[in-house]
């Protein structure tokens, strides 16, 4: 599909950008889809990845925006989603994120690799 440009001036005049990655994971086919402004995916492990930006934002605050799909089979588990890793890792220049699927009733929710994981971050760059 397509993605709609977004640009935002503010006060100061300097304007958001958006950088965006469908990332594909899971059965060992590691690698980017559809991205803009960013340089790399790094793996470390399952449901674990670095997202290495082309351009530094100006500061951390920027936006954070997730989906996934799963290729987790059991219908009893709670809603797929990424997170932000650690606050340390929330970088200028990249971002570590982390995917989980949800909890049961009877069982906690853990790590899971997503097989497509679309981020997108929105905010000022240098």
């Amino acid at each position: 599909g397509r993605l709609m440009a977004f640009n935002h001036s503010n006060s100061a005049g300097n304007e958001a950008r958006y950088v965006y990655v469908n990332y594909i994971d899971g059965g060992g086919d590691n690698h980017m889809g559809q991205n803009k402004g960013v340089s790399s995916v790094s793996d470390h492990g399952t449901g674990d990845f670095t997202v290495n930006f082309s351009n530094s934002f100006s500061a951390t605050n920027y936006a954070f925006f997730q989906g996934c799909s799963s290729e987790n089979t059991n219908g009893n588990r709670g809603a797929n989603g990424n997170n932000i890793k650690n606050t340390s890792e929330k970088a200028t220049n990249s971002c570590r994120v982390v995917s989980y699927y949800g909890s049961t009733g009877s069982g906690n929710g853990n790590v899971t690799s997503c097989k497509t994981t679309t981020m997108a971050f929105i905010g000022h760059l240098s």
